[in-house]
């Protein structure tokens, strides 16, 4: 049987709803489903060092592994305990180092840059910036002599990526899974947003675009508390074509079956063009075509692939698109047969698979 290392710096959640929880059960799940025993090292810094140093001793005695697999946290590795407290800062970069000596592949997910960008700075005490800066500068520095493959949402995201170069770099975004909502049969045009809201999730020009419609409907689907924090900012542009909920999981179905389209049209910024987020392959898997913005990471996708209609960020050129399509559905059944032809490429599986040939291209899971 095809054996790997999955390595998480930190405890994994079954029960995780946002992207950065979410992922790594989702791949974790996916090597299992492609065929791989799994050799899972998790949890608290003291319960991932009794598991690596049993692992250094089997591997140092001759035990193989296809590949070792890690995901990152948003936050430095040396910080992923609950307190915060740094018990063994390097424990884990030399568990990588030392499957990378012993010629065992290493790739490993580096998830987000956002600790590069002005807004970060703007959120913290100058000391614990600088601090914590240091430390992912720490990590990517030891990601270099440590990781074979520094696997990036995108490969944009690898301009912002100091220490590792780009001839290291591979893009994994998101997957999804396979579900059959197609759409019921319904006047106007339907459409769905699910995500957050404020921040780099600025939805405004998108209400505007589709209350001055003159057939559309949105339904926004973000957290409660999101919701309350920005609320102020979106009743004014709203009206009775568009609602609020607040749902997850399987209670999002219903949605996706009443929508036509999906949403991405969100304010442009340095950091959405390289983003690459999870419910746009959740769009996909629900078979659901998306219309998104230019200047995005996910508006290259879908120019190369048809699965929707990138347009300016401009709510009027937006409504003129609405109006467009709700009066010709035809083209959105078209664009909906080129999303359910991209599905099988873009689920979470397909990702476990991109990874197991990339580190270990002899295996035939």
């Amino acid at each position: 049987m095809a054996r790997m290392i999955y390595h998480v710096p930190y405890p994994l959640n079954p029960h995780a709803k946002t992207g950065s929880g979410l992922r790594p059960m989702r791949m974790l799940e996916a090597f299992r489903d492609i065929g791989y025993d799994v050799e899972l090292v998790s949890g608290e810094s003291r319960e991932r060092r009794v598991l690596i140093k049993a692992l250094k001793k089997r591997i140092a005695a001759g035990e193989s592994f296809d590949f070792l697999y890690s995901e990152s946290h948003t936050m430095p590795t040396a910080l992923t305990d609950a307190d915060h407290l740094p018990r063994h800062p390097f424990m884990d970069v030399m568990f990588l180092r030392f499957a990378r000596r012993n010629g065992i592949k290493v790739g490993l997910f580096y998830r987000d840059v956002y600790w590069r960008f002005p807004e970060y700075k703007q959120r913290l005490n100058p000391v614990v910036h600088t601090a914590t800066r240091a430390l992912y500068h720490l990590d990517l520095v030891a990601y270099n002599a440590a990781v074979d493959t520094l696997y990036l949402p995108s490969l944009d995201m690898g301009k912002f990526v100091p220490h590792v170069p780009a001839s290291r770099h591979k893009a994994l975004p998101p997957g999804g899974d396979i579900v059959d909502a197609p759409s019921t049969e319904k006047d106007g045009v339907h459409l769905l947003y699910v995500g957050g809201l404020g921040g780099y999730y600025n939805m405004h020009g998108c209400v505007q675009a589709v209350a001055a419609s003159k057939n559309a409907w949105l339904t926004i689907c973000t957290r409660e508390d999101e919701w309350e924090q920005n609320a102020h900012e979106y009743r004014g542009l709203m009206n009775d074509r568009i609602q609020v909920v607040h749902k997850s999981g399987s209670e999002l179905v219903p949605y996706y079956e009443q929508a036509d389209i999906c949403m991405l049209f969100i304010e442009p910024s340095i950091y959405r063009s390289f983003a690459a987020p999870i419910k746009f392959a959740e769009y996909i898997g629900f078979g659901k075509p998306v219309i998104v913005n230019d200047g995005t990471n996910v508006a290259q996708f879908v120019g190369a692939h048809g699965n929707g209609w990138a347009v300016p960020f401009e709510p009027a050129g937006l409504t003129a698109l609405l109006d467009d399509l709700a009066g010709h559905p035809e083209k959105i059944a078209a664009v909906t047969t080129k999303v359910l032809q991209l599905q099988e490429d873009n689920t979470w599986t397909a990702r476990a698979r991109q990874v197991a040939s990339d580190l270990s291209p002899a295996t035939s899971a």
